[in-house]
């Protein structure tokens, strides 16, 4: 689930419940713009939030407007009636208020390289950079013998243990291969590393690619993708809901290479092959087994709490700054201001490549980026939020193109601080935010950024699909909250029945001001901009908002994680997934609501629909957990 959005598997926090399988005939590959999402296996907290992104469809020349086209949404009665109510929930409790939905911006340089056009199938993969270098797609037509791209960390301190979850850098796309293919337009998974995969009951069996080796010459086998699938169920992986560990906390008898080319996963249950795929195409194939292996062996054999937890630490230290990878460049060297990468001539694909080199530049700020596809330093970027005035500068050969997200900024609230506690001064603060001058604003004038019109949980505003599918019959039960423009009247009378009246200009209780800091990445420079909106709305309306944006580690790996905030800036959904089971599961049962945002149990709620719950009270994980029981 790409890039910034801090949850997923390494290294975060399990589910509060033990996912089971996800219902519906179309699994996780409903929707016109899904994706197999990154954050499902890595956490990017840099890129692609202060970058800017999400983002789907035909595009005009600059702005990169999508054209909506809604996509018919295939799930028996029961599971869209659960998905209803979970989104009615939302809708009338919010716990998150989500703002806008992103349109990613790619950028692919022309000039000297051949690329498909920015409205091509081809350029939906996940992430072009890193795809159509393999498939031959981005190829050198004149004397350019380097392809060259950026990353955010310094090169020489950059290091290679996903696991670490520290500056895990950019050349990862070019030096390892994801498990799978997966177009984001089409949301159709292929086989790479991964060649062929079959579900039979509860036994998952994967085929790996034949003469696959590492830069090492050491063939990949069936023992480094089993490695690659323990390791990071051993740290949190979301797999791990799947393949339930033995009585010592050990799944080596549940993740097993069978032979040299085969991986047999035993299932705790039958499970969607759908979400299956969700969790299992992005990860790259890191874990060489002459690098990783000692780390397998101790997790497998942990006897003891103790044991484990020294063996989870020594996965996590460890750094590797000098991978051994698997994909069609190999590392070279890297020093304070690029990382080199060479072509690894014995990859399957390093044929497809007519450029001997691939470097990354350091480029720690969005400004750096810019500057670099505007001079033709740089010959591309997964993705990056670029604005207006600067998209303007690009020369003719560089060509943007728009890769669907599903998710947005949201505002998250944290329920053990006042005043946010209290659903009403939540409903006031969505009365008065006006949701389309917010993303106005944070889109700069490329139209990448649509408001949300019904605070919901679920995503496809760019392609009508809640209006014209997940809402289909119940649309008029959701309150939209003023999508463009503030409702002051209702969030008045919301604040007046919290007990707060208004004084002087500003609404006070008690003699107290309310108060709504907001806190939020620095680097996030699309945010920041969403942010200042959004503080200078509500000090219009008499609250005492202020934006406090912080270096984005400091906010990141600090503030958020520690539940230091008020009210925060986060994605509100679970970014690159169609299927809403992921954007529910992500705002009421993930580790960030659990430990971060301090979600209750349970809402006092009036009931949508009658055959789902039958009280006001409603536990939104309990509903959750029913869109995992399979139907078929």
């Amino acid at each position: 689930m790409s890039d910034n959005q801090n949850h997923g598997s390494n290294g975060t926090p399990m589910s509060r419940r033990r996912m089971m399988q996800l219902l519906g005939a179309t699994g996780v590959a409903t929707g016109l713009a899904g994706c197999g999402g990154q954050s499902a296996v890595e956490t990017e907290t840099q890129g692609d939030g202060g970058t800017g992104d999400g983002g789907d469809g035909a595009a005009d020349t600059e702005t990169g407007t999508p054209t909506p086209t809604a996509t018919p949404i295939q799930e028996d009665s029961e599971s869209l009636a659960t998905i209803q109510e979970l989104a009615y929930v939302t809708n009338q409790q919010l716990p998150v208020l989500p703002v806008q939905e992103k349109l990613a911006q790619s950028f692919q340089t022309t000039d000297d390289w051949s690329v498909p056009s920015k409205d091509s199938d081809k350029t939906q993969l996940y992430w072009p950079t890193e795809w159509l270098p393999r498939s031959g797609d981005w190829t050198s037509t004149g004397d350019d013998d380097r392809l060259t791209f950026a990353q955010w960390a310094v090169p020489q301190d950059s290091q290679y243990n996903p696991w670490n979850g520290k500056n895990f850098a950019e050349p990862r796309r070019l030096l390892f291969d994801r498990f799978m293919k997966y177009n984001l337009a089409t949301q159709e998974y292929s086989g790479y590393v991964v060649s062929d995969h079959s579900l039979d009951g509860t036994t998952l069996t994967l085929k790996v690619r034949e003469d696959q080796t590492w830069h090492n010459g050491d063939p990949v086998t069936a023992t480094d993708v089993a490695n690659q699938i323990k390791l990071d169920i051993y740290n949190g992986g979301s797999l791990g809901n799947f393949v339930a560990p033995d009585d010592e906390g050990a799944v080596s008898e549940r993740v097993v290479a069978s032979d040299e080319s085969t991986v047999e996963v035993t299932l705790t249950e039958a499970v969607n092959e759908g979400i299956l795929l969700a969790y299992l195409q992005p990860k790259y194939l890191v874990a060489h087994d002459g690098t990783y292996g000692e780390h397998v062996e101790a997790l497998d054999s942990a006897g003891s709490e103790d044991a484990r937890t020294q063996a989870l630490s020594d996965l996590t230290d460890a750094t590797v700054p000098e991978p051994v990878g698997c994909g069609p460049f190999q590392f070279e060297d890297a020093d304070t201001q690029r990382t080199l990468l060479t072509k690894y001539d014995d990859h399957p694909d390093a044929s497809n490549a007519n450029y001997p080199e691939a470097e990354y530049l350091y480029k720690p700020q969005n400004q750096g980026r810019w500057n670099s596809l505007i001079n033709e330093e740089t010959d591309g970027s997964a993705t990056l939020f670029m604005p207006s005035n600067k998209l303007r500068q690009l020369p003719d050969s560089v060509q943007v193109s728009l890769i669907p997200r599903h998710w947005g900024m949201g505002l998250v609230f944290n329920f053990e601080q006042s005043p946010v506690d209290d659903a009403r001064v939540r409903k006031a603060i969505a009365h008065v935010v006006n949701r389309e001058a917010v993303a106005k604003n944070s889109g700069a004038g490329t139209n990448s950024k649509i408001a949300c019109t019904y605070p919901s949980g679920l995503t496809g505003e760019f392609n009508g699909q809640i209006e014209g599918a997940w809402l289909d019959g119940v649309v008029d039960e959701f309150d939209t909250y003023g999508r463009g423009g503030a409702q002051t009247d209702q969030a008045a009378q919301l604040l007046r029945d919290a007990g707060y009246e208004k004084s002087g200009g500003t609404w006070q209780k008690d003699g107290e001001t309310l108060t709504i800091p907001i806190k939020g990445p620095s680097g996030f420079s699309d945010w920041v901009a969403g942010a200042n909106t959004i503080v200078s709305q509500l000090k219009d309306f008499g609250i005492d908002a202020r934006a406090n944006m912080l270096d984005s580690s400091t906010y990141w790996g600090q503030d958020y994680a520690n539940g230091d905030f008020v009210v925060g800036m986060q994605g509100w959904a679970s970014y690159n997934q169609a299927h809403p089971y992921f954007h529910f599961q992500w705002i009421y049962d993930s580790g960030d609501a659990t430990n971060y945002w301090n979600m209750p149990d349970e809402f006092q709620t009036p009931v949508l629909h009658d055959q789902v719950r039958s009280g006001e009270t409603v536990a939104p994980v309990d509903l959750v957990e029913s869109l995992t029981t399979a139907s078929e």
